[in-house]
């Protein structure tokens, strides 16, 4: 058993860090786009990126407004992923943003 005295592991301090302050929540929030080709997967990735965070809402930017798209037609399943590499509800909504060099709708070639 411990004793109130006894010095705590680096490892201990960390662990308590990650969990209690808001280093940690960033640190955790910073997986999404270091796991995001796992996140998204293979033909997400290529076509949407995260943008940012706010208020437990991810938002990501979108190549086209057809990748908007999908990835609304996939937000769950992304909100999901998300949640269970982070072990709780780490996001709550996804909102979906253009990417500013993107194309029209209407120019849409074969997609």
């Amino acid at each position: 058993m411990k004793r109130k005295k006894d010095p705590s592991s680096i490892q201990d301090v960390l662990a308590q860090l990650k969990r209690e302050t808001e280093l940690g929540r960033q640190l955790e929030l910073a997986q999404i786009w270091s796991r995001w080709p796992e996140i998204a997967g293979p033909d997400l990735m290529e076509h949407g990126r995260p943008h940012g965070i706010r208020d437990n809402t991810l938002y990501i930017e979108a190549d086209s407004p057809v990748w908007m798209h999908t990835f609304a037609f996939r937000k769950w399943r992304l909100i999901g992923r998300i949640n269970r590499m982070a072990g709780h509800e780490l996001i709550s909504d996804i909102f979906l943003v253009l990417s500013e060099g993107a194309e029209p709708a209407d120019s849409q070639d074969g997609v």
